[in-house]
């Protein structure tokens, strides 16, 4: 349900625009001027302000120019509404930053196709900053590591495969696709003498690299979106074994989510097939040996038989997208 943040002086304005908007659903907070709707935005998340531009204390270009100039809420988009119809006065709220207008009084029809096509927007271009600020810390953790940026991409577009193989719908697999690339991402957190170690690491050395799967969850849940919910998930549990020996939760059988039981087949799969500093890569068949081996003990017996059922298609994916 998105968030409208309805700011106008006029007690009865807001009446009429509330009871509109909350029959279709939306979720409305009220503020009498500019500077009540600006403390609100600093406590509550909205989705759309609609931005009267005469009021009283603090006038709508006021309060307008001061939350497009405030990264932290800039990006939510604004309607001015106002019963001046000149178009200086909508000219200048445009200027400043509005994303659409209505004058009053307005018709309702046209109102509300307005105020859902500004969230609509606002939900796209987050979801487009989203994708940008995943892709930035994706390539923050491979700077880290001695993991190439293809392994990361390999490991989305396999899973994201594999997720429609078992039946997750169209945005599910977006999602896995996305968020599969961020499995390693509490490798930041890793200090550079156990990170790049070039060979095996001791007892206390392995104990510390083993955090990095709750330092990607604690990376990746400061924001509960459905991306980054996804990821943070994948982060915690894509080295948990089917038997119960894995880390850091020791989960069990099916206590561990599918989308960790994907990446954990496929994040080692193309690990094995992989040159790495510290070894040369995996044969195709002892690789798929050693996956056959890990069914119903490092990894989930029916995402093994779905990938081996479908081996051939994750090679031609895989070999799609080789490091160059």
């Amino acid at each position: 349900m998105a968030k409208v943040l309805l700011c106008d002086d006029e007690l009865m304005n807001r009446k009429v625009a509330s009871k509109i908007l909350k029959k279709e659903g939306f979720e409305v907070i009220e503020a009498q001027n500019g500077q009540e709707a600006l403390d609100i935005m600093q406590t509550e998340a909205v989705d759309l302000v609609l931005l009267d531009l005469m009021m009283p204390v603090m006038d709508g270009y006021t309060a307008l120019k001061i939350i497009k100039e405030d990264e932290n809420i800039s990006h939510i988009p604004v309607i001015i509404i106002s019963a001046l119809s000149d178009r200086e006065a909508i000219t200048k709220g445009l200027k400043i930053g509005a994303n659409e207008y209505i004058t009053k009084p307005f018709d309702i029809t046209e109102f509300l196709l307005r105020v859902k096509n500004a969230v609509r927007m606002g939900e796209l271009q987050n979801k487009k900053n989203e994708k940008e600020i995943i892709h930035i810390l994706a390539k923050t953790a491979e700077y880290r590591d001695n993991e190439t940026s293809m392994h990361t991409i390999r490991v989305g577009e396999i899973s994201a495969y594999l997720a429609k193989k078992i039946g997750w719908n169209q945005e599910e697999i977006e999602l896995m696709r996305l968020a599969a690339p961020m499995h390693d991402m509490g490798k930041v957190g890793i200090p550079d003498n156990i990170l790049l170690k070039p060979g095996k690491l001791n007892d206390d050395e392995f104990e510390i690299m083993k955090t990095h799967a709750q330092i990607g969850y604690e990376i990746l849940s400061q924001k509960s979106t459905p991306l980054l919910v996804l990821a943070a998930e994948i982060a915690l549990t894509h080295h948990e074994k089917y038997n119960g020996t894995g880390y850091p939760k020791k989960l069990q059988g099916d206590a561990i989510p599918l989308s960790g039981a994907i990446v954990a087949v496929v994040d080692v799969f193309d690990a094995l097939l992989s040159k790495r500093p510290y070894k040369e890569p995996f044969s195709i068949e002892k690789t798929l040996e050693i996956i056959k081996e890990g069914s119903g003990v490092h990894f989930h017996p029916e995402i093994v038989h779905l990938f081996l059922e479908n081996i051939e298609d994750i090679l031609h994916i895989r070999e799609s997208l080789l490091d160059d």
